[in-house]
């Protein structure tokens, strides 16, 4: 079969195209022909190497799996034939966190397209467990799996947003701050969200967001001071960290929520612990999302209630282009990967 694989970390160059051995089914497995996946800035990090977990070499990267079944092993739901996205995410099946569906806090998680083959060929193989089920549009449940659980995650399980809540979402433009928009606009929430550039502002606007702050000709925080009448943010979703957690600080309402799930800007940042205990506020890590909460938040996307934003569409051979467009920013919400 046909796939994009690296046999060592490094730039884009690293990455490769070409024939490698089909999946084999083992128990407890599917073998899923992939339709449509997408590029997210975590298979960047994978290629790169990420700090302090191995990636068994050579791999196949790609986490997002929109495909048909072809095999199954160990799952009465789902058939030969059917359509299925799988969540990214799984766990031993054992451990308490496990037992009560939150796999994705399992002590010994595991992610596709990171500790095992991703989706960026024309066949994987994934824990049957991890599937669900889906009927619609392919290219929009194609991009949508990790994105839209990570926040809905964010924003529901852990934020427990509400209505008339602030929502602030730094870099909105990228995949998940797009559908973050989009799940605080189900629940009635104000999104504030900042970029750089005005031409992707009008286009967050246009996909949902109350406030946009141009970071590079406004200040933030006296943006947001601004919109929410000095009382601040209710729900803070940051994967920047450096040097927006001050920002977060100073942003969030009283016992507001900060919620961190990735370290685009650096993973080490000194806080002002004194203002964060006055304030009450908490701060949360999460990675990832259960299966439960890809369901919940996927059928608003089969029902067209959410619209994932693709700004480009990459057959299987031009994902290493599309890594050097993402490392260049040079996109708003989703890189969709059509395969055939």
């Amino acid at each position: 079969m046909k796939a994009v694989y690296f046999n060592s970390h490094g730039n884009p160059e690293v990455l490769k195209y070409g024939d490698v051995e089909e999946p084999k089914l083992n128990k407890g497995d599917a073998i899923i022909e992939i339709k449509y996946s997408s590029i997210n800035r975590l298979d960047l990090l994978i290629r790169r190497g990420y700090p302090g977990i191995n990636i068994p070499l050579p791999h196949i990267p790609g986490v997002d799996i929109y495909g048909k079944v072809i095999d199954i092993d160990d799952n009465d739901e789902i058939n030969p034939g059917d359509y299925v996205v799988a969540n990214t995410v799984y766990g031993c099946g054992n451990c308490d966190f496990c037992l009560s569906g939150k796999e994705n806090m399992c002590y010994t998680w595991k992610m596709i397209g990171f500790h095992i083959n991703g989706s960026h060929a024309e066949f994987v193989k994934v824990p049957s467990k991890t599937l669900l089920k889906v009927k619609g549009d392919g290219e929009k449940l194609g991009v949508s799996p990790l994105s839209l659980s990570v926040a809905w995650n964010a924003i529901v399980t852990v934020g427990k947003v509400k209505r008339d809540d602030f929502v602030l979402i730094y870099g909105g433009s990228g995949g998940v701050g797009t559908f973050a928009i989009q799940v605080a606009k189900l629940f009635k929430a104000k999104s504030i969200v900042t970029t750089r550039s005005d031409e992707k502002a009008k286009i967050l606007r246009s996909i949902g967001a109350d406030y946009v702050i141009n970071s590079s000709d406004e200040d933030i925080l006296n943006k947001i001071m601004e919109i929410t009448d000095k009382k601040g943010v209710d729900i803070i979703i940051d994967y920047i960290v450096n040097p927006t957690m001050q920002v977060s600080l100073d942003a969030a309402k009283i016992h507001g929520k900060i919620i961190v799930f990735g370290f685009l800007g650096g993973n080490m940042f000194p806080i002002n612990w004194q203002k964060f205990y006055l304030k009450n506020l908490r701060i949360y890590g999460i990675h990832n999302a259960s299966k439960l909460e890809l369901k919940n938040a996927i059928k608003y996307v089969e029902n067209n209630e959410i619209e994932p934003y693709i700004s480009k569409t990459l057959r299987l051979e031009e994902v290493i282009d599309g890594h050097r467009i993402m490392e260049n920013n040079e996109i708003i919400g989703k890189l969709l990967v059509k395969i055939d």
